[in-house]
């Protein structure tokens, strides 16, 4: 009896080591799919507008006709500290969210006196915005207080 108690108990923990073992090594787990993202991504300039000119006669914007440039024209800066603000409106014209994330200044035809800087643009950087949101912020042409240059003609 002692015998056949010890057979039984090698074959019951040779059964329970082989499951435990297949258990171990014999998961396989088998993912298959495919993701697709559908919309549209559309940000455009919706608006803009010079809202103050102190020392400047002139100034005016363009969006263009795909509203995705938008080219300011300064004629006349008059002194030293004198500027124009111009605030603008960006709008997600899209379906899906989109962010603000930098304004780049291209085709900049200007001397180094006039300095352009933004209002309210960090606040915006990495905003979501939805379907139909708009965000607006400040450009600011100035020309440079110290400066003692003329500055004529600035277009970008």
């Amino acid at each position: 009896m002692k015998r056949q108690s010890i057979i039984m108990l090698c074959c019951v923990s040779f059964l329970l080591i082989v499951s435990v073992g297949y258990a171990l090594l014999g998961n396989t787990i088998e993912i298959n799919g495919t993701a697709t993202a559908m919309g549209t991504f559309d940000v455009e300039f919706s608006d803009s507008a010079v809202v103050n000119q102190v020392g400047s006669i002139g100034a005016s914007t363009i969006i263009s006709q795909d509203k995705n440039t938008l080219e300011i024209n300064v004629p006349n800066l008059q002194y030293p500290g004198a500027y124009v603000e111009i605030t603008t409106k960006v709008s997600n014209k899209g379906n899906i969210p989109a962010m603000l994330t930098s304004v780049e200044s291209e085709d900049l035809t200007t001397d180094p006196n006039v300095k352009i800087s933004y209002e309210g643009l960090e606040e915006l950087k990495n905003i979501s915005m939805s379907q139909d949101d708009t965000q607006t912020f400040k450009i600011i042409i100035m020309w440079d207080k110290s400066s003692k240059e003329s500055s004529k003609d600035v277009k970008f």
